[in-house]
């Protein structure tokens, strides 16, 4: 997780921790310690315990909690198990604070924007790699007709600490619109993503095989043939979902940006909008998992070749 991103999210829950209670109430002149509303508590500590250098102590706030207590909203206390509770809490506001502190003091001041989206970059194997995929995204922001908008500039922003995931800005008025189209991008990609690799994966199977050199190029081809068209399949949605595409020019860098993305997605690039963009943003992103699409009866096809020749 981006350090920003647990910056973020310890700013949007640490008052919510605090909020978190032991309370009391007397009956019959005994002081009797009590939690209220423990499901929306337990919620909240759940999304803390997805950042990684807090999650063992939103663990153990969670903990202090007996089994027995825990499927229940309201429930009673003995006294040593407020105190624990107490304790615990104490101990993850203090490194929620330390998260908050340690960002705001190494954090550059940035200009005011509409927007942004954040990339995970793969590991690189050496510096050409690396240098081969910033050219590539380089033709995707500046030469991908869906990307290129006059009401909306994508800039530079940051590169997070301690992490391979850089933050590009959006400056304009068509923020929300360029995120939209870059999200429909993405999806086209993964799409591609997953076909290629499956693609591979029989390109793979068929060298193990022993089969004819004509009989593997032709089926190979056909693996082409089928990769082009989902490439295709994917151009004409786009123009569907997002808007028409002048000419030819415009499609073919349409089609070479998604096979770039596509390219490098299956190295492990991931893009998703900034952490801090509105929800319906974000949600416009898919979930950017390791899934492959197979084709079926690859033994089939190649018996229906053989039986051809």
């Amino acid at each position: 997780m981006r350090l920003y991103g647990m910056y973020y999210m310890c700013k949007e829950y640490i008052g919510l921790v605090k909020t978190m209670q032991v309370e009391s109430r007397n009956e019959n002149a005994v002081t009797i310690k009590f939690i209220n509303g423990w499901k929306e508590k337990s919620q909240i500590l759940n999304e803390i315990a997805k950042i990684p250098p807090l999650r063992e102590n939103a663990l153990k706030v969670y903990e202090t909690i007996p089994t027995m207590y825990r499927d229940k909203d309201s429930f009673d206390i003995a006294g040593k198990i407020a105190e624990g509770f107490i304790a615990r809490k104490r101990d993850l506001m203090t490194a929620m604070d330390t998260v908050i502190k340690v960002y705001e003091a190494i954090n550059i001041e940035q200009e005011k924007t509409d927007g942004g989206f954040d990339i995970k970059f793969p590991a690189f194997e050496n510096i050409k790699e690396f240098s081969r995929c910033l050219e590539d995204l380089d033709f995707v922001i500046n030469q991908c007709p869906y990307l290129r908008r006059g009401d909306c500039e994508i800039k530079y922003g940051s590169v997070d600490v301690g992490s391979t995931w850089m933050t590009f800005l959006l400056i304009g008025s068509a923020a929300s619109a360029l995120l939209f189209n870059l999200s429909k991008l993405v999806d086209a990609a993964i799409k591609i993503k997953s076909h290629a690799t499956t693609v591979k994966m029989q390109e793979e199977e068929l060298r193990s095989m022993e089969l004819k050199n004509d009989i593997a190029d032709e089926v190979i081809n056909a693996f082409k043939r089928m990769n082009r068209g989902i490439t295709d399949r994917s151009i004409a949605e786009l123009q569907q979902e997002i808007g028409e595409l002048k000419d030819g020019e415009e499609i073919d860098k349409t089609r070479m940006s998604l096979e770039k993305l596509a390219l490098w997605m299956d190295k492990g690039m991931q893009i998703y909008s900034t952490i801090d963009a509105p929800s319906e943003i974000k949600d416009l992103f898919p979930a950017q998992i390791e899934a492959t699409y197979l084709m079926d009866n690859l033994q089939k096809l190649i018996e229906m070749k053989k039986e051809e020749k």
